[in-house]
């Protein structure tokens, strides 16, 4: 357990019509398989209940093997790309999937950047970002862009989901999401798509980044969790 886990044991459980009010559905995911590892459950059970949803991956996730020979950073990026698109077609198969293609470790947080998704943005969108608590950069970043995107359209409803920031002892005001069984059989699913990530298909760099099986039982058991900040 963590500090944060610890904290946000109590914290109280609230259904996904709960969460998205009727509004349109946005998920912010800083790299491919942020959008399945935080939101996977509630982007399924949003689009089954017939809710519209959109995935905006910022990064194009290339950083992940850098000493890998065989996958160079640009077809890393291509298959995290094509990874991401399974992912999505699983959870929520009529899902707009968006592509910004920055450089991974180079999430933007400039007015720019944030003019550029703002216009993206269905009118009154529920906006689900990565939580500035999470220890990447990239995850900082795409709060703070998702901060600027809520000033620049004041319609919306931003929230934060937790990625790294749970195993970590920063604590935030949070509740559980109630999901469905079958929303919890397809992120497994979808989270199988992201091999580069969760497997040793990349077998070049023994230094490349793998998620280790006890965080993807984590978040495949443990209920996905959404702050107000």
């Amino acid at each position: 357990m963590s500090g944060f886990l610890d904290h946000i044991a109590v914290a109280p459980t609230i259904t996904v019509a709960e969460l998205v009010q009727d509004r349109p559905l946005v998920v912010l995911a800083p790299h491919p398989d942020d959008e399945t590892l935080g939101c996977g459950a509630i982007l399924f059970d949003a689009a089954r209940m017939g809710t519209a949803c959109s995935i905006i991956c910022v990064t194009d996730g290339s950083a992940s093997h850098p000493g890998s020979r065989e996958y160079p950073p640009d077809r890393i990026a291509r298959l995290r790309e094509a990874e991401l698109r399974a992912a999505c077609a699983i959870l929520a198969p009529d899902a707009d999937v968006t592509w910004l293609g920055y450089p991974d470790c180079h999430a933007p947080r400039d007015a720019a950047a944030a003019e550029r998704i703002a216009a993206m943005m269905p009118p009154r969108a529920m906006l689900l970002a990565s939580w500035g608590g999470d220890p990447h950069i990239d995850h900082e970043s795409c709060a703070a862009l998702a901060r600027l995107i809520a000033d620049l359209r004041p319609d919306i409803l931003l929230r934060f989901y937790p990625i790294w920031g749970r195993f970590t002892d920063a604590t935030a005001p949070a509740v559980h999401l109630r999901t469905t069984p079958e929303a919890a059989a397809a992120k497994a699913r979808a989270l199988a798509c992201h091999r580069s990530q969760m497997t040793k298909m990349i077998d070049d760099d023994p230094d490349g980044f793998v998620m280790s099986e006890a965080h993807q039982q984590h978040f495949l058991s443990y209920p996905e969790v959404i702050l107000a900040l």
